[in-house]
């Protein structure tokens, strides 16, 4: 988790087989991946730097991408429980 950066932007969890589980912004990458591991293993972790202003609409674009390119669903833990 060191090696991830402590900086604002829009991160990716990945589980086995490189399926994207959650899409979610963070003012700090770094730390708010440490408070995912604390509840689930992801397998790998991706990440786009960018103004954490800019952040949420980065975000909703992404989720929107992949919601008309995965036949209307959202990642796992994207989705209302």
């Amino acid at each position: 988790m060191d090696t991830l950066p402590n900086e604002s932007g829009v991160y990716f969890l990945f589980q086995s087989g490189n399926i994207l589980v959650y899409i979610g912004k963070a003012k700090s990458i770094q730390r708010r991946i440490a408070d995912h591991d604390r509840y689930k293993v992801f397998m790998s972790v991706g990440y786009e730097l960018t103004h954490f202003s800019r952040a949420r609409d980065r975000e909703k674009q992404l989720l929107a991408q992949y919601y008309e390119e995965h036949g209307h669903q959202l990642p796992f833990y994207n989705r209302q429980h």
